[in-house]
């Protein structure tokens, strides 16, 4: 792990340029220098394709490698706006190639976009090309406000002579994610393949087109699909070319590649050129391997690449050299120099192997731990007998999907019989007397908020920063860099959170009510309005406190506990359309979705809500921002019940819920599954830069953010295994063996039970107790006198208000007792006990007092308050 670095580093030919004054474009025009002599080019070619690339580059080619990234480049792991890749056939030297951004320097998505047309149009007039095809296609991929993670790559094949053939690489999702496949239809009606779309084969996403300019044999426009938890058995079916390639080497190919029957991390691609308008078939087909996804360090991704050329009769021995050209580090001490293996079929000529070789300008990957970043697979891949489940009689009811039937059909083969994970280290809970519990509520004045932890047997007072950490978070943490500023593991968390979300501006926090405060502090004035489907009580806390108002929109099926509706979450869009529309419209700075919706019951949101509610923000001129603390969980839940989404992996839908909005906070002590942190994710960049100040002013530098490095690192580690859909159906699984154990004690839970919580109807267990009594309290201090389980009151005590006597003035719409689950926490038995615990409570209901409160806070009270039993 210690050899992942940031900055210029020991890389051959850097000796040339260790006074102080290395440049980005020193270092890849070297290695491109030294590539071209392994493709035979002249030293001349050499020299003018040097230069080429630093002018390609502009301003960046000059910045220090002392400095971080310019951009942060979906191009390269590391963010180098660079990459090399060499292709290989039998019997010839290999053709070498580089990709880079000619806009990475620019401050913004529409600003590279615009930089990098510049960049093409000078091509064209020193090589003397039409830009034609590209110039037929500027309002579908560069459009005011841009999406996605790029605007445009260009290729170079570096060809004898000093000029090369030029490929430009467009993004489909430029105008919206939701409108990548409208907007590459009509790319590829335009460019006169009006079938060529239809012919495509089934696909997740579509992440570039790429067109062919200047002097090639036959124009390709190159159609590149993203393939999700891909197999082996299913890459055969992918060509759509005729003839088609040989199914047995596809599958070779794949199984060697990937080291493994199915690939479940990094997505496979596949490109289909297209040449002919007459029938719309592509005359290529590409099979693109992301290996470094799938070995333990370079060495590993070198021995498959050596293995796949001399199978089919290529120079494995003209790799190495090209691998000594661009680093002279131990292949064994990194991950992700060898980035990609592709084999290549076009009509009429031979298959070749093309290996994509990244610059690693800016930092070297550390090698993986052994079987960790496989572990998840292993298990997709282990058959297991599935455990018996309890009745699900409430599932059956509501046409929801048993708990075996969740553990079936989980996404991408995930078999979820048992926890998809084993405990390595384990810590003793306590065990108490009631004679012991009862003295320590009293000692705390019956606020459960203030016994200390070694007072509670089960904990389930919040899934916030309660969760286990993974032997990789662990393991990312040692390697934590705790620079004051520019650490790598900021690089590494930005590079997460922006390929996850695609906001360009990522400010990191130590919770997500510090995000809260940062961006309401600094977008709220007095007199504004936050518009909610629910605030949480921090986020209605940091509203007010900005003097601006809170109002909340739950969905009309949210009224009633009982239903089985699947998105209860939603906000009423007809209530935020009159409220945008009416006198109030003109005070409404912001709109906040949180998802899921915790304050109103963990309920999921749909996408068709939210892409509604972004239609209808984005009318009104309204931002819209996502409380994403749940966003994986929501994800899940939107793929279990949402039949457009019902073939998406959760990942995909969450990268789709984030481009809906205009940004976002998150506590990652939720779905990042780590005990510290979160985030602030922005796209615009005034406002960016405003929270930047205020963040450093009071959280702490724009790098690290109130946070040590090794907790950007297992942030950044979590917020990749959490939208596992093996990890997600497990957790389904829990909520819905607790949900069974409760309804079996005969305590009426709200329906239905989402991932991360249980809201039990404590106004329905306790009818005598009124609301100023608060039951929802009765019952959560019952919980822990009887069980030594700690939860939380979401009722009158958390939403109510008194006079100064005590008298009622505002009850909460229903009384409710949350029980949040800890990520990988506890097991069956523990919830178990929570099920007994209740069957005790409910025996004896009629017994069970309320609580008065004696001394109180003006806001928040529910943390602080004081309380005493009611007298009988």
């Amino acid at each position: 792990m210690k050899r992942f670095r940031l900055g210029w580093g020991k890389r051959a030919g850097a000796e040339e340029t260790l006074s102080g004054a290395a440049q980005l474009g020193d270092l890849v025009s070297g290695q491109l220098t030294r590539l071209s002599e392994v493709a035979g080019l002249s030293r001349a070619d050499a020299s003018a394709y040097a230069r080429t690339l630093t002018d390609g580059l502009g301003e960046v080619a000059r910045r220090p490698l002392t400095l971080p990234p310019p951009y942060p480049t979906f191009l390269s792991d590391d963010h180098t706006p660079v990459e090399f890749s060499l292709a290989f056939t039998p019997g010839s030297a290999p053709a070498l190639r580089v990709l880079l951004e000619p806009g990475a320097g620019a401050p913004d998505l529409a600003e590279n976009g615009r930089a990098g047309l510049r960049a093409i149009h000078e091509m064209a007039k020193r090589w003397g090309f039409s830009t034609d095809r590209l110039d037929m296609l500027e309002d579908l991929f560069f459009p005011a406000s841009p999406q996605g993670p790029l605007a445009l790559w260009c290729a170079l094949e570096l060809r004898p002579g000093g000029i090369p053939a030029v490929k430009v690489y467009l993004n489909p999702a430029a105008r919206g994610q939701d409108r990548a496949a409208e907007t590459l239809r009509e790319a590829l009606d335009r460019l006169g393949h009006r079938q060529a779309f239809d012919a495509l084969p089934p696909a997740d996403g579509y992440p570039f087109i790429a067109l062919d300019l200047g002097d090639w044999e036959a124009p390709r426009v190159k159609v590149y699909l993203r393939h999700d938890g891909l197999s082996a058995t299913e890459v055969g079916s992918l060509s759509r070319m005729k003839p088609a390639p040989r199914r047995e080497l596809l599958e070779d190919f794949f199984r060697t590649a990937g080291g493994a029957e199915r690939l479940a991390g990094r997505p496979v691609l596949t490109c289909h050129s297209i040449t002919e308008t007459a029938t719309g078939l592509p005359s290529g087909f590409t099979l693109h391997m992301p290996v470094r996804g799938y070995v333990r360090h370079d060495e590993q991704a070198r021995e498959r690449a050596v293995t796949l050329l001399r199978r089919l009769g290529m120079d494995s021995a003209a790799l190495d050299r090209a691998l000594a050209a661009t680093t002279s580090r131990p292949l064994r001490d990194g991950v992700g120099l060898i980035a990609y293996l592709a084999l290549v079929h076009e009509r009429g000529r031979p298959p070749r192997v093309t290996v994509y070789v990244s610059s690693e300008a800016y930092e070297v990957k550390p090698p993986l731990p052994p079987r960790s970043p496989h572990r998840a697979q292993e298990l997709r891949d282990t058959r297991r007998q599935p455990r018996p489940a309890l009745p699900s009689p409430h599932r059956a009811r509501a046409g929801m999907p048993s708990t075996n039937e969740i553990r079936k059909e989980a996404q991408t083969g995930a078999a979820v019989s048992v926890e998809p994970y084993r405990i390595k280290v384990v810590e003793p809970i306590p065990l108490t007397t009631r004679e012991q519990r009862e003295a320590a509520v009293r000692r705390v004045h019956y606020n459960l908020f203030d016994l200390r932890a070694e007072e509670v047997t089960i904990d389930l007072l919040t899934d916030s920063g309660t969760g286990a950490l993974s032997a990789a978070q662990l393991a990312a943490g040692m390697a934590g860099d705790e620079s004051y500023s520019g650490s790598r593991s900021f690089y590494r968390f930005h590079e997460t959170i922006t390929e996850l979300t695609g906001y360009q501006h990522v400010l990191p926090v130590h919770q997500g009510r510090a995000a809260e405060r940062v961006l309401f502090s600094t977008l709220l004035e007095p007199g504004r309005i936050v518009l909610s489907n629910t605030h949480f009580d921090t986020t209605r806390a940091n509203v007010e406190l900005s003097g601006a108002e809170a109002r909340d929109l739950p969905c009309p099926e949210a009224r009633n506990l009982d239903s089985t509706e699947p998105f209860k979450g939603n906000i009423d869009l007809e209530e935020l359309s009159r409220t945008l529309s009416g006198p109030d419209g003109s005070r409404v700075a912001v709109v906040v979705m949180t998802i899921t919706n915790n304050g109103g019951g963990g309920q999921p949101v749909s996408m068709d809500n939210l892409k509604r509610t972004a239609a209808l923000c984005k009318q009104h001129g309204v931002p819209l921002f996502l409380d994403a603390a749940r966003f994986a969980e929501n994800a899940w839940l939107v793929t279990r019940h949402e039949a457009a989404y019902r073939n998406h992996t959760p990942r995909q839908v969450a990268e789709e819920a984030f481009r809906l909005a205009d940004g976002c906070m998150m506590s990652a002590k939720k779905d990042g599954i780590v005990h510290i942190g979160g985030f602030i994710g922005l796209n615009d960049p005034e406002l960016a830069q405003r929270c930047e100040l205020l963040l450093i002013a009071t959280e702490g530098f724009a790098t690290y953010g109130g946070l040590a490095g090794r907790d950007l690192d297992m942030i950044a580690q979590g917020l990749t295994e959490v939208t596992d859909p093996g990890y997600l159906a497990e957790r389904a699984d829990i909520a819905s063996h607790l949900a069974e154990r409760v309804r079996a004690a005969g305590v009426d839970i709200l329906e239905p039970p989402g991932l991360h919580a249980l809201y039990l109807n404590a106004g329905r267990l306790f009818p005598h107790i009124p609301a100023h009594h608060y039951p929802g309290h009765a019952l959560a201090c019952q919980l822990y006198l009887e069980g030594g389980i700690r939860s939380a009151e979401l009722g009158s005590l958390y939403m109510g208000e008194e006079d100064e006597h005590g008298n009622p003035v505002k009850a909460a719409p229903y009384e409710l007792v949350r029980l949040a689950l800890p990520r990988r926490v506890y097991t069956r038995s523990h919830y178990d006990h929570v099920g007994e615990t209740l069957e005790k409570i409910v025996k004896r209901a009629e017994s069970v007092r309320g609580y008065r409160i004696v001394e109180q806070s003006p806001i928040l009270r529910h943390f602080r308050a004081k309380l005493q039993p009611v007298a009988v």
